[in-house]
């Protein structure tokens, strides 16, 4: 492995998962490990141009989970329901950059 993606890889651990600084324990489709899990604002929500108006009448609650990809036995996919803390919920998109696994999820409420 080269310098830079050792570097990488022990940042993953050492800043971005960091229990100290962003990362709690949190329960991921059955793994409980180190991740970052944040709700976008309606702000941020309106700067990227989304909206949460899948169905008429029917709200909606999104997050966004950061975790180490070698965390989790496998890859989420679109689509797939996926468990957050004992949640239900579906995957919008998932992006691996790195080793850091950017996993956004919805569930619908009423």
């Amino acid at each position: 492995m080269s310098a830079f993606k050792e570097m990488v890889a022990k940042d993953l651990t050492d800043v971005f998962i960091n229990a100290d600084e962003f990362a709690d324990e949190h329960d991921l489709n059955g793994i409980v490990c180190q991740a970052v899990v944040q709700s976008p604002t309606s702000q941020e929500r309106f700067i990227a141009g989304q909206n949460y108006d899948e169905y008429n009448g029917i709200s909606g609650v999104e997050v966004m989970v950061h975790c180490r990809k070698a965390d989790l036995p496998e890859t989420p996919v679109e689509g797939q329901v996926f468990s957050l803390d004992g949640t239900p919920f579906f995957v919008n998109s998932v992006a691996d950059d790195m080793g850091m696994l950017s996993i956004e999820l919805h569930a619908h409420e009423r």
